[in-house]
This record gives C-alpha cells, sequence and structure tokens, in this order.
C-alpha cells in the first residue's frame, strides 16, 4: 500500500509537469529551467516535439547518471524520466481541451510555474530526480562534495540569453518569472513548511521566563549551561520548540519578563516525536 500510494505521487507529479509544460508554456514561448526550457524552446524554434525532445534528453541523462553515480541515485532517474515524455505526449493537446488563449499572459506564467513547482514537490518527495537538472547537481556533489549548483545555472542563464536573442526582452522576462516560481515551489519539497519555532533565551530572569514558558504556555524546554567566548562569563540558555501560532505570545511574554533578554528565534521545519506540551491538571 504505501509503495502504491509513492508510485501514485509520483504519477501525479509528473502529470503536473508534463500537463503544464503543454498548456502553459510551448503555446506561449515561455521557457522554465534546464531541460524542460531547453526542450520547450526547441519546440518553438524548430518544431520538435516537446516530448520527443525531453526523451532524447532524458536518456543522455540516464547514461551521464550511470557513468557517474552510485547505482542507488541512479534509480532515481529511471521511473520519472520515463514517465515525463510519456504524459507530455499524452498530454500534448491539452491545449485544444483547456482553452486559456484569451488569459494574461502572466497569469499563465505564474499558474504554470506553480503547476510545474508542486509537481517536482511530489516527485522529490519520493526522493526521485525530475530532470537532468538534478543529475547535474548529484555529480556536481559527487566530484565536489557540495551542492553548488553552478552548471544548472549557467544553464538557466543560458536560455535566458538565447530567449532575449530569439525572443526577446518580454519572453526572457516571463520565462525568469516561471524559474523563480519553479525553483521557490520545488525547493521547499526538501524544508517543508516551517510550523514550529525554536526559541534560544538567555535572561538573567531565567526562573520567571521558565515558569512562564511551563505554567503559562505549557510547554517543556531544555536548559544549556554556557560560556561567553569573549567574555568567559557563564550563562544559562533556554531552548524550547513551541507551534508557530504560539510565537508571538511566547516572544511578547519574554519581553515583558525581562526587556533586556537576548532571544533567537529559528524555523523548525521538522519535530520528531513531536511538540512536548505539558498536561495541566484539572
Amino acid at each position: 500500500m504505501i509503495k502504491l500510494r509513492k508510485y501514485l505521487k509520483i504519477l501525479l507529479g509528473c502529470t503536473l509537469i508534463a500537463s503544464a509544460l503543454n498548456l502553459f508554456f510551448t503555446e506561449n514561448s515561455i521557457f522554465p529551467a534546464g531541460v524542460f526550457g531547453i526542450a520547450t524552446m526547441l519546440e518553438a524554434k524548430l518544431n520538435i516535439d516537446l516530448w520527443l525532445s525531453i526523451a532524447l534528453l532524458n536518456v543522455a541523462f540516464i547514461f551521464f547518471a550511470f557513468v557517474a553515480l552510485p547505482r542507488n541515485k541512479c534509480k532515481r532517474t529511471v521511473l520519472t524520466f520515463a514517465l515525463i515524455p510519456i504524459l507530455c505526449y499524452i498530454t500534448r493537446d491539452i491545449g485544444s481541451i483547456i482553452d486559456i488563449k484569451s488569459v494574461d499572459i502572466l497569469l499563465k506564467t505564474l499558474y504554470g510555474g506553480v503547476i510545474v513547482g508542486l509537481g517536482h514537490r511530489f516527485i522529490y518527495k519520493e526522493n526521485h530526480y525530475v530532470s537532468g537538472s538534478d543529475v547535474i547537481s548529484a555529480i556536481e556533489k559527487e566530484f565536489t562534495g557540495a551542492k553548488l549548483n553552478i552548471v544548472n545555472y549557467l544553464i538557466d542563464a543560458s536560455i535566458l540569453i538565447v530567449t532575449i536573442y530569439l525572443f526577446g526582452f518580454e519572453q526572457a522576462m516571463y520565462s525568469l518569472i516561471a524559474i523563480v516560481v519553479i525553483e521557490t515551489l520545488s525547493k521547499r519539497a526538501t524544508l517543508g513548511t516551517s510550523d514550529s519555532k525554536v526559541f534560544y533565551i538567555i535572561t538573567k530572569k531565567d526562573k520567571e521566563v521558565r515558569k512562564y514558558i511551563i505554567e503559562e504556555l505549557g510547554y517543556t524546554l531544555t536548559v544549556f549551561d554556557v560560556k561567553g567566548g569573549f567574555l568567559k562569563t557563564k550563562n544559562t540558555v533556554l531552548m524550547t520548540v513551541i507551534p508557530t501560532k504560539d510565537y508571538y505570545k511566547l516572544r511578547e511574554g519574554i519581553k515583558l519578563i525581562d526587556a533586556k533578554a537576548f532571544i533567537s528565534i529559528t524555523d523548525s521545519y521538522e519535530v520528531i516525536n513531536g511538540i512536548k506540551k505539558i498536561e495541566k491538571e484539572k
């Protein structure tokens, strides 16, 4: 059942990407990043079918993956790299079914970017690669030890430069919007959505702050004994994780107790075993 759910999510992600490419991008000469941008440009300029360009490029990147990457990473390419061109072929006439010709091109760009970005998220959540850009990043990390994305940035910049030359500044600007939207949404897949905050607090009124967190808000906390790096003075750091909904309540409560308290607040994208809530006695 778990595997079935996984493959359904991958299928949904690939379908969203293929449909959006055909509906929003190829019809309007808007070019997203990487392989999809190159394939969309080849269709717009040379009338090479989108699905065919993606299929040929994907075959090349699967070959590169099997040459340069460990086998466990190579397996992340095969399913999605096969599905996306197939689904691009199946959805190639989606524009005749869903007529959006009268829709403003900026809206098409934004909606296309959002849908492709969501497709990326479904696939990334299941630990699969979406396109050749992911293979390039993986190879880069394999050899340098860091995911720098330099090659992908150069490819995206080249796509924009070619777009300016062949289609004009306006189309390049729309393409840049699509790239930013897709990148923003797809990157959120690896981090998730921050629904909790981590507070680090240094205060001279640590007892009062502790009492407020435990008794008023009902959350647990951890106490660290630390020493300053410059003055070597000893301090106590209080650390607690709370839901985002109580963010302002805790922040303002600490300020009321100690206006000079040092507070560092960071996003928490995942809390294993849940936030510890103290059950108050009735």
